[in-house]
């Protein structure tokens, strides 16, 4: 018998799954970061019905390590950027600078339409952007997210610039599920290939016809450690346009 409890880890062997046929870049790696430019349909972390075939898994296969973790979170059907954590030390510090709003994300997507409602571009032109304030509830057991009146839901912040001919500039202020995809819904322009706005066309794992076209094109930020202004640029390219659905 054990004279005090003591913290056991156990490692549950990871089920064949079916493969998903797209393979992540590595952009950069150190002692502390994989940068990891991510295709779509590959999820970043388990979902509870995908475990082997995610980021997560696939680097902590190839690097033997278990400390390897996503700093942030990219949707399974959104491609680009994905910066993790190597190591638990010093995992900390750089989580606080997404959670202090520190780290410059931006993103392209492809929507339907010739522009956002509101920006400054219109019939297709080059905008100067806008910013756009909405609340949005995640309401449980529904995958969209619902734009709702001022006060009754969690406030975001997101930049939308249109660059032309149906493309759109978008940066994150705020975290939030789905913010992206649910705000460009809300101002009349769903990202095409979208498979919940604006319908729910249902949940089909291993589907890989109709990609997502939005990006994590950019992720900048000064490095707690070394002081250094880093930036990773995705070189995953948008689907074609006739890749929509």
């Amino acid at each position: 018998m054990l004279e005090r409890p003591l913290p056991a880890w156990f490692h549950p062997d990871i089920p064949p799954e079916p493969p998903i046929p797209f393979h992540q870049r590595i952009l950069w790696e150190d002692p502390d970061l994989i940068v990891v430019d991510k295709p779509s349909f590959l999820p970043s972390t388990s979902n509870g019905r995908i475990v082997r075939e995610t980021v997560q898994t696939r680097l902590r296969l190839a690097y033997g390590s278990d400390e390897i973790v996503p700093l942030h979170r990219l949707d399974r059907l959104t491609s680009g950027v994905l910066l993790c954590s190597r190591r638990a030390a010093t995992r900390s510090v750089y989580q606080q600078l997404f959670q202090n709003g520190r780290v410059r994300k931006i993103y392209h997507a492809r929507v339907a339409g010739d522009g956002c409602a509101g920006d400054a571009g219109g019939a297709g032109g080059v905008g100067r952007g806008v910013e756009v304030r909405v609340d949005l509830v995640k309401t449980p057991g529904r995958r969209a997210v619902d734009v709702v009146p001022d006060g009754h839901g969690v406030p975001t912040r997101t930049k939308v610039r249109s660059l032309g001919n149906g493309l759109i500039e978008v940066e994150p202020l705020t975290g939030h599920t789905h913010q992206i995809r649910a705000v460009l819904n809300h101002l009349g322009c769903p990202i095409l290939g979208d498979d919940t706005y604006p319908v729910d066309r249902g949940l089909s794992l291993y589907d890989f016809s109709t990609p997502l076209h939005l990006r994590a094109t950019e992720l900048r930020f000064q490095d707690p450690i070394s002081g250094e202004q880093r930036a990773f640029l995705s070189y995953f390219p948008l689907p074609p346009v006739g890749l929509s659905g």
